[in-house]
């Protein structure tokens, strides 16, 4: 049992502490090493408890979705704002593929509609605020008024400016910079010396 998850426990949140270590578990062993059984062992709790709270695997994996869109959200949103669109969406999208790289297994999660319920109004509220930095600069770099949650709509500039940093963040996930790169860490490699110039490339001043 993580000490997170039972100190989480131990002050009677027990939602919480179920929310932690699947979180460990996952950044571990990625979302497909996770089970109820393992989350419910890692919070010390009994194998009936996660499906009880939960209400099964989908619910407790969304919970825990919606806490990685606040991480995302905590290290988008305070990104410096230059005032220049174009490096403001850059410098959005480099975060987007280094948190993505740093945290393979959670970004996983949050991409699987198989696993996740996307329709849940707090993982609704989470994602969109986790990209509320993200869409102001796409929405200023392009031009438009930026997104809201009450107006769900199909942006095509939206949608182009986060299929290009989701697609960077897949490829680096994926570990493709090694048939490219040959250095001891392809993937900073790729990062640090490649991306910018692949974002400027897409997204000039």
């Amino acid at each position: 049992m993580s000490v997170k998850a039972r100190d989480s426990y131990h002050h009677g949140d027990l939602k919480t502490a179920l929310i932690v270590a699947s979180e460990e578990i996952i950044r571990a062993e990625g979302v497909e090493g996770f089970t109820l059984r393992k989350a419910a062992r890692s919070a010390g709790v009994s194998p009936g408890a996660p499906s009880h709270h939960f209400s099964g695997t989908k619910g407790l994996l969304t919970a825990v979705a919606i806490r990685v869109f606040k991480h995302l959200g905590a290290e988008l949103n305070v990104l410096p704002s230059s005032g220049v669109p174009a490096q403001d969406l850059r410098t959005q999208a480099l975060g987007y593929v280094k948190f993505a790289a740093r945290n393979p297994g959670l970004f996983r999660l949050i991409c699987r509609v198989d696993l996740i319920d996307f329709k849940d109004p707090d993982l609704m509220q989470a994602s969109f605020e986790a990209m509320t930095s993200y869409g102001h600069a796409a929405a200023a770099y392009f031009g438009h008024e930026p997104p809201e949650l009450s107006k769900r709509v199909f942006r095509p500039h939206m949608a182009s400016a986060t299929a290009t940093a989701h697609g960077l963040a897949h490829m680096v996930i994926e570990g493709r910079p090694a048939l490219f790169l040959d250095t001891p860490d392809p993937v900073a490699t790729f990062i640090e010396t490649m991306l910018p110039s692949i974002l400027m490339a897409t997204w000039p001043d």
